[in-house]
């Protein structure tokens, strides 16, 4: 099917993988705008009811991160986001450290906490391991290691954000162990973002703090952890991590394509490691591989109100207001891309045409792809009234095998494109009908029947019906020889693109962002939407 309930997540392969066993990391990487964020917030969100959550950060602004994912807001967990960490400060830093006074409460207060870990330990309760973290410390406090202590020397927590700033230590890593031992034996997922506005703060390299996490929260306290990274090139980053995801945002002929790529989850199966996505309405949403099967039974099909301007409707309300409809009087070509599934195509097809026929209007169609008649009988009964179908659809078929056995099938010699597809001869056949008419040809389907320089012979038949103001709708491949002359002459040009699986729909004129067509079945019936890569 062509989409099912995973579409729109985080996939599948990396919760699972968050979800085993022990302790896990995640390098998360990619440049400005890729949707890192996004994408950590979202797997907080995801494993909210089965792991306690924390997202770091050095400087975060509830306000902001509403503005920029309005759906946080309306998350009746978000104050596990973002406000269990601030109440935890409360609890365990002074405010604007800078006196005398302020020192020395911190230096109590962190020998009161050494205690408690001393008594929970005492009486068995499980810990977090802290080896690794009290070397860095030893080693920032010997002057090995970290910047000027000067320009951190404050912390501040308020009522709309968490600013976290270096104080006599690190703070946010010691916030991360603090927060891992609390929820014990209870796994936490603790988010960074970002390592490298971290590792600038604290003048420590990256692999140098994710060293330190690595050995005591994932290895020997079953923490996960998630690192976002600025940059989204190989680096020695992606050796520390036991799992790495790529976010892409790339450029195809002028449109954005988003991808995420999964190099590796250790230890965990992947199926498939390369996803395109959205970031529309501030969430990433993975497009799943189009599958789609039209079902035995339909139901009847309503017709959809042409659009103004003098247009006529697809068939689909969505592509109606994409692309704008289908002029009349003007060439529409639907160029079809390599791996595009027959069934996307049908289902166009089956749509445009029932439209056409239950608003009493006549349907030429040579179609791109060979057609099960019994088949098509049955689905045009059901789609649109049977007096309207037999009186307005002509099927034309050059092979002669189904002459006679159903009313819209017409057979035609086969031999000279020109007659066959003499216009005045074709209206007449749909004399039963009105106007506007729609003439549907399969290019490919021509060539292979007539030879590569089809187009010269059918131009008679498209220039006769433009000027009879009807719709001639041209369906060709990426290997059709006349997919350029056609893209040439048409007023719309609609593309059909496989893109990891999953069918993605443009515009070249006019020209529109790649939008996922994806599929939903109402009363069994599939019904194409779109949604737009953003």
């Amino acid at each position: 099917m062509a989409s099912d309930t995973k579409s729109g997540r985080i996939p599948q392969e990396i919760l699972d993988f968050l979800r085993s066993a022990g302790g896990h990391s995640l390098v998360v990487k990619g440049e400005a705008g890729t949707g890192k964020t996004t994408f950590a917030l979202q797997m907080v969100e995801e494993l909210a009811d089965e792991q306690a959550e924390y997202y770091l950060s050095s400087r975060v602004s509830d306000e902001a991160l509403y503005r920029q994912f309005p759906w946080l807001r309306d998350r009746a967990r978000r104050n596990n986001i973002l406000r269990a960490g601030k109440s935890f400060l409360k609890q365990t830093r002074p405010v604007q450290m800078k006196t005398e006074e302020a020192l020395h409460a911190d230096a109590t207060l962190k020998a009161a906490k050494e205690l408690l870990r001393a008594l929970a330990r005492s009486e068995t309760v499980p810990g977090v391991v802290r080896s690794e973290l009290q070397k860095l410390e030893g080693q920032i406090e010997a002057g090995d290691l970290g910047g000027d202590e000067s320009e951190y020397s404050s912390g501040e927590v308020t009522d709309s954000s968490i600013v976290l700033d270096l104080g006599v230590m690190l703070p946010e890593l010691e916030l991360a162990y603090d927060l891992a031992e609390t929820n014990l034996p209870k796994k936490t997922l603790v988010v960074i973002d970002s390592m490298d506005s971290l590792s600038e703060r604290y003048g420590i390299a990256s692999h140098r703090i994710i060293n330190t996490l690595q050995k005591d929260l994932v290895e020997h306290s079953g923490t996960n952890i998630v690192y976002v990274l600025e940059t989204s090139g190989r680096s020695s980053m992606d050796f520390l991590g036991d799992g790495v995801v790529a976010l892409l945002s790339q450029e195809k002929e002028g449109r954005r394509v988003r991808l995420l790529v999964i190099e590796k989850l250790r230890g965990s199966r992947i199926e498939r490691w390369r996803y395109t996505f959205t970031l529309a309405d501030g969430r990433i949403r993975t497009f799943e591989p189009t599958w789609v099967k039209l079902p035995e039974v339909l139901r009847k099909h309503s017709p959809v109100d042409d659009p103004r301007g003098g247009v006529a409707s697809t068939g689909n309300k969505n592509f109606d207001e994409l692309l704008g409809g289908l002029p009349l009087g003007a060439l529409t070509l639907l160029e079809i891309g390599a791996d595009v599934p027959q069934e996307v195509v049908r289902c166009f097809e089956l749509s445009l045409i029932s439209d056409f026929l239950s608003k009493k209007r006549g349907v030429i169609w040579y179609p791109l792809n060979s057609i099960d008649y019994s088949r098509l009988d049955k689905q045009m009964a059901m789609l649109v009234a049977k007096d309207r179908a037999s009186k307005g659809l002509r099927v034309l078929d050059a092979s002669g095998i189904a002459e006679g056995a159903y009313p819209f099938v017409t057979t035609i010699e086969g031999t000279d494109v020109s007659h066959d597809l003499r216009w005045d001869s074709l209206r007449y056949m749909l004399a039963g009908a009105t106007p506007p008419y729609l003439s549907l040809l399969g290019y490919d389907a021509l060539e292979a029947q007539y030879g590569q320089d089809v187009l010269t012979g059918a131009f008679g038949h498209i220039d006769s019906a433009r000027r009879d103001g009807q719709v001639v709708v041209a369906e060709a491949t990426q290997s059709s020889k006349s997919l350029m002359a056609l893209a040439h002459q048409a007023q719309l040009h609609v593309k059909l693109e496989n893109m990891e699986g999953a069918v993605m729909l443009c515009g070249q004129k006019p020209f529109t962002p790649y939008h996922h067509l994806e599929f939903e079945y109402e009363d069994g019936v599939p019904f194409a939407r779109l949604v737009p890569m953003l």
